[in-house]
């Protein structure tokens, strides 16, 4: 009977070991997980707060070219109609920026959706194989 009782001692161990393993290999791709997600974010971050810098400078270039295609425009056409047309040139603008940023910023959540998908997956399909 000692031999039974030995055996069954070694496969509860085994089984024990195995669990450990499987707690330690999920919390292992719980965390890379988690690393993936904060270098994307901070990567965001980092380009948005760059984006916001040059639109600050921006702003005053802005104000200066509109005054100065006013300015030039209003002395052949005059003022109303060059403000007019100042505004339907930056509303064109506008929209094209908007369109191509737009799928810019769609591209780049879809990007970092797939990066979690993939972790979370290869996290699922660890698990598995160790459980």
């Amino acid at each position: 009977m000692t031999g039974a009782g030995n055996r069954e001692q070694a496969i509860a161990d085994h089984v024990r070991g195995l669990s450990e393993e499987s707690a330690a290999l999920v919390r292992e791709q719980a965390r890379l997980i988690r690393e993936d997600a904060v270098a994307e974010i901070r990567r965001l971050g980092a380009g948005g707060a760059m984006l916001a810098g040059s639109g600050v400078l921006a702003v005053g270039a802005f104000g200066a070219l509109t005054a100065g295609l006013v300015g030039g425009l209003g002395s052949r056409i005059g003022s109303g109609r060059a403000g007019f047309l100042v505004a339907i040139l930056y509303g064109a603008a506008a929209g094209g920026l908007a369109a191509t940023g737009l799928k810019e910023v769609r591209q780049a959540a879809g990007d970092a959706a797939e990066v979690v998908g993939r972790d979370v997956q290869a996290a699922a399909d660890g698990a598995r194989q160790a459980g």
